[in-house]
């Protein structure tokens, strides 16, 4: 299956590493406007602690996919699809399990940890538009 360990002198490392900064720029925003909620909210707390958990989530998952795909280039054709869409079912059972975790935990927002999983495309969306304009 391959290590999960990303390496320096990878693409998928140079990828996330350029990712990273929208990312975090969003998922801060994004927890600042659910504190805001929080307060407004009567101190509901568990709005901020599924903004942070969903980040997280979000963050791990998309780490995953990249290291996937690394892994599946270097397969040949048929093997990078049935170990990619073996990936992709794995990733997302993963996901449906700590979500649902997320969901059962009575301190987590379920809707506030789910809108992070957009995050990821929101970033390279925002990169792509920002490298087209240099």
């Amino acid at each position: 299956m391959g290590s999960f360990i990303m390496k320096k002198n990878e693409p998928i490392y140079q990828e996330m590493r350029s990712l990273m900064p929208y990312f975090l720029v969003i998922s801060g925003i994004y927890l600042l406007i659910t504190i805001v909620f929080c307060f407004a909210n009567e101190y509901d707390y568990s709005l901020p602690i599924g903004a942070v958990y969903g980040c997280i989530i979000s963050a791990l998952s998309f780490m995953l996919l990249g290291k996937a795909c690394q892994n599946a280039v270097k397969k040949s054709e048929k093997s990078a699809q049935t170990y990619m869409s073996a990936m992709y079912c794995v990733r997302y059972l993963g996901l449906f399990a700590v979500l649902t975790i997320g969901a059962l935990a009575p301190f987590i927002s379920l809707i506030t940890s789910v809108i992070p999983l957009f995050f990821p495309r929101i970033a390279i969306l925002i990169r792509a538009i920002k490298t087209k304009e240099e």
